[in-house]
């Protein structure tokens, strides 16, 4: 008769559970590669996806996302919906397949209409009959139609421009004066909206109504173009300007991975420096728009819903009432059937003090990326003046947040977003009070040539200054008061020490001529 052994049971499990685990370590260590549409290399869309791939990467190295250029938001649903890539970024207003589902909402694209300064084009409607340049079968070209069909602009000529490599947002036929006008849907600042303004002296169109637009187009949302949006001095546009507003979304396949979307949305939330860092420094001002990242809702009227992995981690700190039960089940037993009653009632206050939590995170990070909005001041003393109170204020923000923190007001996840959050509106604020500085010792250059200028010119022509003598003292008294407001600037640390000595250099200039 044989005898029975536990080693005939427990070595066929001990070999199973030892190639389960040796399986699951080769599934973890694999690298996974996702393709993500995001259009052209030039655009904010593209740049930004980069970013978010290199920090994907850096904090999960066994994903990594590959970023292809396409013709824009109707390419990216297209190849979303057919398979072709995971991940796509699209406008709000253009209808998705039921494949696509959400992640995060990017940031916030405008309708701008720029047109020729000779054209006879003051407001929308006033495109009837006329030529406007846009992408063929683009995003940017539904969202105009969607414009024009609202007005009842059925005669406008488009003149559309096909996709074809190199991809690039330039459109020559407004350059060579081809076209009435360019329609772009892109960030408030765009580059290529900046050179229409102020190299080709382009004019920006208000697009009002834009309530009633959202009617039929839930998605689209009331904006204003600020004064001085692309110009300080003088102003462009000259006066703020009604638009229409629409959301950049980050969207998936709702057959990805739960795992990977979850990364995905965790690195969007937790890890913004790494984003902001990794734009190239010639894009630096992209990196407001990483504070700018969040959570979609049904409120942006896109019917979308969000994918399974990234509802996971929104709620990740959402207690179930279940879980409630679970952990408070000895509670149960203890206090019986009449203690029910008592328990939903510290359930509540539990949920309340949660939302609370919540409620002043966002308080905190609202304040934080609120500083980030531009100056409108032209002077840049004055300028700097507002941006160094902004940084004060961001300061003590941080402080009242992490007094909160130590009083348990806000969670530690939510003191870690706030503070991504304050670093990158830190490095906003600073570097726009370097670039007026910056301006500041310019104008100083500016007034000492000026007045070298004008005594060069006394000096060839003395016979125009009927007293040389009384002139040299004026332009002296001129240069010493300069000099005294160069001086002041530095004092008041308007100015660095590096511009204080070419301004110096340059009052010296100016002080031989005169």
């Amino acid at each position: 008769m044989s005898t029975w052994s536990p080693l005939k049971f427990l070595l066929p499990l001990v070999l199973a559970i030892l190639l389960g685990l040796g399986i699951y370590g080769l599934q973890t260590q694999r690298v996974h590669e996702l393709v993500l549409a995001a259009g052209s290399p030039s655009g904010e869309s593209y740049l930004l996806s980069q970013a978010i791939a290199q920090a994907v990467a850096k904090n999960h190295p066994n994903l990594k996302i590959k970023v292809i250029s396409t013709c824009g938001s109707a390419q990216n649903l297209d190849l979303l919906e057919s398979g072709k890539v995971a991940l796509a970024t699209s406008q709000a207003d253009i209808p998705a397949g039921s494949n696509a589902r959400s992640i995060a909402v990017l940031y916030r694209d405008l309708f701008q209409l720029v047109v020729q300064p000779h054209a006879s084009i003051q407001q929308i409607t006033d495109v009837a009959e006329q030529t406007i340049a846009l992408q063929a079968d683009s995003g940017e070209q539904r969202s105009f139609q969607e414009v024009t069909h609202y007005y009842g602009l059925d005669s406008v000529n488009l003149q559309t421009t096909p996709c074809q490599p190199p991809l690039s947002d330039r459109s020559d036929s407004f350059e060579t004066q081809q076209a009435d006008g360019v329609f772009r849907v892109r960030t408030l600042g765009n580059d290529y909206i900046a050179m229409l303004v102020r190299q080709f002296h382009g004019q920006l169109i208000p697009i009002a109504q834009a309530e009633a637009l959202q009617i039929n187009h839930p998605a689209l949302e009331v904006a204003t173009i600020p004064q001085g949006a692309y110009q300080g001095n003088p102003p462009i546009p000259a006066h703020p300007l009604p638009t229409v507003g629409v959301k950049r979304l980050l969207l998936t396949s709702q057959t990805l991975d739960k795992r990977w979307v979850r990364q995905i949305t965790q690195t969007l939330d937790e890890h913004r420096l790494d984003i902001a860092n990794a734009l190239p420094a010639e894009h630096s001002e992209l990196r407001s728009l990483v504070a700018n990242i969040s959570q979609p809702s049904n409120s942006i009227g896109t019917g979308i819903p969000i994918h399974a992995g990234a509802r996971a981690y929104y709620d990740r700190n959402k207690p179930t009432f279940f879980s409630f039960i679970l952990e408070n089940g000895s509670t149960f037993v203890t206090l019986g059937t009449p203690a029910i009653a008592a328990i939903i009632w510290i359930w509540q206050r539990f949920l309340e003090r949660l939302q609370q939590q919540q409620d002043l995170a966002e308080t905190y990070i609202s304040q934080a990326t609120q500083a980030m909005a531009e100056e409108t001041e032209t002077d840049p003393k004055l300028r700097q003046k507002k941006l160094r109170e902004k940084l004060i204020q961001l300061e003590q923000q941080f402080n009242q947040a992490a007094t909160a923190l130590v009083n348990e007001a806000i969670s530690q996840e939510s003191f870690r977003t706030f503070n991504e959050a304050y670093t990158t509106t830190r490095i906003v604020l600073e570097r726009r009070i370097t670039q007026a500085s910056e301006e500041l010792a310019d104008r100083y250059i500016e007034q000492l040539v000026n007045l070298s200028q004008r005594s060069s010119q006394s000096q060839v022509n003395p016979s125009t200054q009927p007293n040389p003598a009384t002139a040299s003292r004026v332009q002296h008294e001129e240069l010493s008061k300069i000099l005294a407001a160069i001086e002041t600037s530095l004092l008041n640390k308007e100015i660095s020490q590096e511009s204080f000595r070419t301004c110096l250099d340059t009052y010296r200039l100016a002080r031989e001529k005169i």
